[in-house]
């Protein structure tokens, strides 16, 4: 009874319901569409990401004094449980020239081996000495030319994709560890360690911290998973913050419901006047306007949430170029927050005109003229 006496209503004023819930489906696509959006950039940026999450990056602790890496502790390392690879490596900065051009670089040594763990070729093979496509474009070299590292020059093997790391550079040299330290008299610098399993992470720091560092605090521990909790939360306040921009909308959308209910509560007074006088209770005149608001929020939502997929493609192939990430679960989530905010922006907008409705009085409602 309450749902068709509310869409009686509404239909009445076809205009201006229509105008109020255009204003709702702008906010929840708005909302709903910036979420997608944040959700799809996030993605493409931790998916350079997911195959170093179950990275642990052991290096010297410098602020105990330490400055290598010894034997022992790798071989350590390596006897550890949950270790799937564990990479030794050597670095030094140093001159490195070719023809008339030379700059100042850093060179890594380490098991070629190793390499294929950790860098992707864009050409050549894991042979002889590696550089970086930065590299390669600034002495304008390719695979089979010659390098030059402190006088002794080395030919180039493979060039390595410009991919970003955090524990190492790809943009440098690479060599082969015998001829690094024919050149360098230099002790690890740092270890690479892959578990087996992300949520082994935090078991193989535990037994560095049992085993390595339990008279002295040997290294130092950083876990790649924690640049990805990082971005995750830099993204959750960044997508918040354009969500609560993109929910002026939805206020302006609340705004008009009010004016909408308010208008609608002078224009039917009599009506209320005469409902009351045949006995509808206070409560019944308050549902009968919530009803309305609610069948507007409703309605004008779900066209929001289904037309912010439709912005969320737009915007990822405007911007990202790709709509891969478009329909991910999270996705939905933001529809759906989107959605309820909508409802919700109805309902309170509706709150105050249901409540002076249904405090008018009948005989004072039926003199109005």
């Amino acid at each position: 009874m309450l749902v068709e006496l509310a869409v009686r209503n509404l239909k009445r004023t076809k205009i201006r319901s229509f105008l109020a819930a255009v204003g709702i489906v702008i906010g929840v696509m708005a909302i709903s569409s910036i979420g997608i959006f944040g959700e799809s950039l996030k993605a493409v940026i931790l998916e350079n990401f997911k195959d170093v999450a179950n990275e642990i990056i052991v290096t010297p602790n410098y602020m105990k004094g330490f400055t290598s890496i010894d034997r022992r502790t790798i071989e350590k390392l390596e006897g550890f449980p949950y270790a799937e690879v564990v990479i030794p490596i050597k670095s030094e900065s140093t001159l490195i020239s070719c023809r008339d051009k030379r700059t100042y670089m850093t060179v890594y040594g380490m098991d070629l081996r190793d390499a294929r763990e950790i860098f992707k070729l864009e050409s050549g093979s894991y042979k002889g000495c590696l550089i970086g496509e930065r590299v390669a474009e600034f002495f304008d070299l390719k695979v089979g030319k010659k390098v030059s590292v402190e006088g002794r020059e080395f030919r180039v093997g493979g060039i390595i994709k410009s991919e970003a790391r955090y524990d190492v550079s790809p943009n440098s040299i690479v060599l082969p560890l015998r001829d690094f330290d024919e050149i360098f008299e230099s002790e690890f610098k740092m270890v690479i360690v892959k578990v087996e399993r992300m949520e082994d992470v935090d078991r193989f720091e535990g037994l560095i911290e049992d085993v390595i560092n339990r008279r002295e605090e040997k290294v130092s521990v950083f876990k790649m998973r924690t640049i990805i909790e990082i971005i995750n939360r830099a993204f959750w306040q960044v997508t918040l913050f354009l969500m609560a921009i993109a929910g002026v909308s939805l206020l302006v959308a609340g705004v008009s419901i009010l004016n909408i209910m308010l208008m609608s509560t002078i224009e039917r007074t009599r009506e209320i006047g005469i409902m009351r006088a045949i006995g509808a209770y206070r409560e019944t005149i308050l549902k009968l306007f919530l009803v309305e608001a609610l069948i507007l929020g409703l309605i004008g939502s779900s066209i929001g949430g289904i037309l912010s997929f439709v912005g969320g493609y737009a915007i990822d192939m405007l911007v990202l170029k790709t709509a891969k990430y478009v329909f991910q679960t999270s996705s939905f989530l933001y529809v759906v927050l989107g959605v309820t905010f909508g409802i919700s922006t109805s309902l309170i907008s509706a709150m105050y005109p249901a409540w002076k409705a249904s405090r008018l009085e009948p005989i004072q409602a039926l003199r109005y003229e």
